[in-house]
């Protein structure tokens, strides 16, 4: 959950930042079609997807029993040691999905906002004074329009925190990682007053300390 939430808002940054430098060429449509269509997939099917193509992909390349190119279930082959170096590889292996699925939605989304918050800071005043004083355009976008284009972005990062241990609760159920999303979803079909509130508590306090 971590490494494809921190991939996803890094890459989402960047291409954000790409596409409104590149305005309106083909790499920023290109960029902006794929937000828009990832937007609209529901998380849950995007996990499917990228289940369903983990298999046919192993089925392609004629990977059979325990041995997978692309693991799509569990967090390890029953009988590895977590801690080996072959246990800790396989359970990296079994992470390649899951991760992906985050990263895409995160880029996604992130992208989207990041276009249009460097976009108000390409025509500002002081981005213009930087330039005219000798300093170089890709210097002066990075130093000066990105580190200012991310301040509203900031929220959105905080946020983000916040759900971190509760957010992936689809992605979780799919591909059978055990996590703070399944175990809240549990609880509430169990009736679990005190394991959802706790959970509930969890989470607001992860938000204050984000936002603070």
């Amino acid at each position: 959950l971590l490494i494809g939430t921190v991939l996803g808002t890094l890459l989402g940054v960047a291409a954000g930042a790409y596409g409104a430098v590149h305005q309106y060429r083909w790499s920023d449509r290109v960029l902006t079609l794929f937000s828009f269509v990832t937007l609209s997939i529901p998380v849950v099917v995007m996990a499917v997807l990228f289940k369903n193509a983990g298999i046919e992909l192993n089925n392609l390349l004629g990977f059979t029993g325990d041995a997978k190119l692309l693991y799509t279930t569990g967090e390890i082959t029953p009988g590895l040691d977590s801690w080996s170096w072959d246990g800790m590889a396989n359970r990296l292996a079994h992470l390649v999905l899951p991760s992906l699925v985050l990263a895409v939605g995160a880029i996604a989304f992130y992208g989207r906002y990041q276009r249009n918050a460097m976009l108000d800071v390409l025509g500002s005043d002081f981005l213009r004074t930087a330039r005219a004083k000798g300093l170089r355009r890709s210097k002066a976008l990075v130093t000066h329009g990105l580190r200012t284009a991310l301040i509203p972005m900031a929220t959105f990062f905080a946020y983000q925190f916040a759900l971190l241990f509760v957010g992936a609760t689809f992605t979780e159920k799919i591909f059978g990682w055990h996590g703070m999303g399944e175990y809240f979803v549990d609880s509430v079909t169990k009736n679990d007053v005190n394991s959802v509130a706790a959970v509930t508590l969890f989470v607001a306090v992860l938000v204050l300390v984000g936002l603070t």
